[in-house]
């Protein structure tokens, strides 16, 4: 019988997940089944009652200044290898196409 069957990944990764779902289970079967107690679900921080409110994180900035990053480093990569001759021209519209969508990531949609 041919064994090689079983380190191609589909099945690879289907024994693992068995083997995982075997091991949550059997952890779901052995854990201490705890009480309902009063306040387990407050926020709570530094011995003190931490009042409960929805906090924004600013990470519209990083994402912005990371797509921009990523479009000029895939223009720049692009563009170095563009081949000279005839058809280097195609690169001026590249290069047109990549100014526009680095326009768009600079528009307030708030």
């Amino acid at each position: 019988m041919d064994w090689s069957i079983l380190l191609s990944p589909p099945v690879a990764f289907m024994a693992c997940l068995l083997i995982c779902a075997g091991i949550y289970g059997f952890g779901r079967l052995v854990e201490e089944k705890g009480k309902p107690v009063d306040g387990k679900y407050e926020p709570y921080a530094c011995g003190e009652n931490f009042p409960a409110e929805k906090l924004h994180y600013g990470y519209r900035k990083f994402y912005i200044a990371a797509i921009f990053f990523t479009i000029m480093h895939v223009a720049v990569l692009t563009i170095a290898t563009v081949p000279g001759g005839a058809s280097a021209y195609r690169a001026l519209v590249y290069l047109v196409a990549m100014a526009a969508s680095i326009s768009f990531v600079f528009i307030d949609f708030d």
